[in-house]
């Protein structure tokens, strides 16, 4: 009985090349109309939220409205970064010296909330280093390493996000003593809907994918290592200027590799 294999060049491989293009194509617009269109009812609900602060609300309540008020915005940002990652092959960086210790701040105040929420300590060492790179698209990364940190950490576990010296590197790193990641995943874990054998319906598994097309477009390399049961340390590396940004508050000692 007669066996037919499609070969390279032949055009049942060609046109199966052209059905992969096409239907990428049309999810990364699909990604990014769904990203753009979101983001109105979102503008709604935050309008919504401020009008009623401003109209006059228990205090325990006003709090409560700001905590969703964050989420949303936080959201809106997750947003941005799903529609920019699905344009990846159109990713342009700016780079530019960038001050590690303020992005590393803006981050922690996104997620230091839903942290406490979650009875998670999380926590940003000090630091003074500057890094070359493009400030939006690794904060995107930083944004999703460490929300991904908070999500899976344990209540009253920790997430310490700090910064290593590596010669003319900077590694940030991102650290989780959560349920760490089984060795056979780590090989996806940056796919697309790939939740690290998570079966608990916390998210879609697209944060680590943003990550890897962010971080492949900026030419940052990104690392992963983990034990079952003993936590998780996400880094990336980043070119380093040289000098440091003046501290505005004491920072704690540098950790060189």
């Amino acid at each position: 009985m007669a066996t037919t294999a499609a070969i390279p060049g032949s055009p049942a491989v060609g046109e199966a090349l052209v059905r992969a293009e096409a239907a990428r194509t049309a999810m990364a617009r699909l990604l990014a109309v769904a990203g753009h269109d979101l983001k109105q009812p979102l503008q709604v609900a935050l309008m919504a939220i401020e009008r009623a602060v401003s109209d006059g609300v228990a205090p325990r309540a006003a709090a409560r409205l700001g905590l969703a008020s964050d989420a949303l915005q936080r959201l809106g940002r997750e947003l941005d970064d799903l529609a920019r990652s699905s344009q990846a092959g159109d990713m342009r960086p700016r780079l530019a010296p960038v001050p590690l210790g303020p992005l590393l701040g803006a981050v922690k105040a996104e997620w230091q909330a839903y942290a406490e929420a979650c009875g998670v300590r999380l926590r940003v060492q000090a630091t003074r280093l500057v890094a070359r790179t493009d400030a939006t698209m690794l904060a995107t990364i930083l944004r999703n390493l460490v929300g991904n940190a908070v999500k899976y950490a344990r209540p009253g576990g920790r997430v310490v996000v700090g910064c290593r010296r590596r010669g003319d590197r900077i590694d940030v790193v991102v650290l989780d003593d959560g349920p760490g990641i089984a060795p056979d995943r780590l090989t996806t874990l940056f796919e697309a809907f790939d939740r690290g054998g998570r079966r608990d319906g916390t998210g879609l598994g697209l944060g680590l994918h943003i990550v890897r097309q962010t971080a492949q477009a900026l030419g940052h390399p990104v690392g992963v290592r983990s034990r079952p049961c003993r936590g998780s340390t996400f880094s990336v590396t980043v070119p380093r200027v040289a000098g440091r940004q003046p501290a505005t508050r004491p920072a704690r000692p540098e950790t060189h590799g």
